[in-house]
């Protein structure tokens, strides 16, 4: 934690992800503030130059209400867009962001070229929203990512998506040095996709979410939707076990005859 100058703190990069602030709630906290009510730190990113408030907009206004020149903050090393990214997930201290804001939040997501080719599973657990609902809402947008990036342990994998589903070269023409990445990216998509369908699968059989008709529909069409591309991505997968096993066994049997070869000389 460290003190900064509030006139040192710039609010102005875009990384309020509300759409407006609750005066009722900056008063309601500065007059905490001067009863001697102890806050958590506001979050900013410092870029090397600036910092940049990402979280704790209300705390930080509720400051400046009663003059503290001051603030203790929460400081992360990062840019200006990784302090957008942290605000759109951010709610932990204050505020609950609404479903209004929640759905915006997700259309700049979305519409944003890079934080884009997060998967709705990915998206949707870093904003507080349904998968389900998430992929309803990029649906909508009418754009489809040609590929996705799935983050498992940490580690970001890219899965290229354009041609999923489409028809395919003939197996033969499949090059042999692509084969090992490829398979491996299917398997940890389709690993993804089966966990995040067995989940919504789980929590509706066990009755543990209390859901709108609208949000129910969401997770019997998103469970559709993931069954489909399990299968189609099975299918994939297998056609790209077959060519290598393929491969492997013409690699053994030009072994085979080099050697028969040989020993005749």
């Amino acid at each position: 934690m460290k003190k900064i100058n509030a006139l040192a703190i710039r609010i102005d990069g875009g990384t309020q992800s509300r759409k407006e602030l609750n005066q009722d709630k900056v008063q309601e906290y500065a007059d905490l503030m001067r009863d001697g009510i102890e806050f958590p730190p506001i979050t900013v990113f410092h870029d090397g130059s600036d910092y940049w408030l990402s979280a704790g907009f209300h705390r930080y206004f509720a400051h400046k209400e009663i003059g503290n020149v001051a603030i203790d903050c929460e400081v992360i090393e990062g840019t200006v867009r990784q302090a957008k990214w942290h605000s759109w997930g951010s709610n932990e201290h204050g505020m609950p962001h609404t479903a209004e804001e929640k759905k915006a939040i997700a259309i700049e997501i979305l519409s944003d070229s890079e934080y884009s080719k997060y998967s709705n599973i990915q998206i949707a657990k870093h904003i507080g929203v349904h998968s389900a609902t998430l992929g309803r809402w990029r649906t909508t947008l009418g754009e489809k990512p040609t590929e996705v990036v799935y983050v498992k342990n940490g580690k970001e994998t890219v899965m290229k998506t354009k041609n999923i589903g489409k028809n395919k070269k003939p197996v033969e023409e499949v090059k042999k040095e692509e084969e090992p990445d490829k398979i491996v990216e299917l398997t940890d998509t389709i690993i993804s996709l089966d966990e995040e369908n067995t989940k919504l699968k789980d929590i509706i059989a066990t009755k543990r979410w209390d859901a709108s008709d609208i949000e129910q529909q969401d997770a019997h069409d998103t469970i559709v939707e993931l069954r489909e591309k399990i299968r189609i991505l099975e299918l994939e997968n297998k056609s790209l076990r077959d060519s290598r096993d393929m491969y492997q066994h013409r690699n053994a049997e030009l072994i085979r005859q080099v050697k028969s070869l040989q020993k005749k000389k």
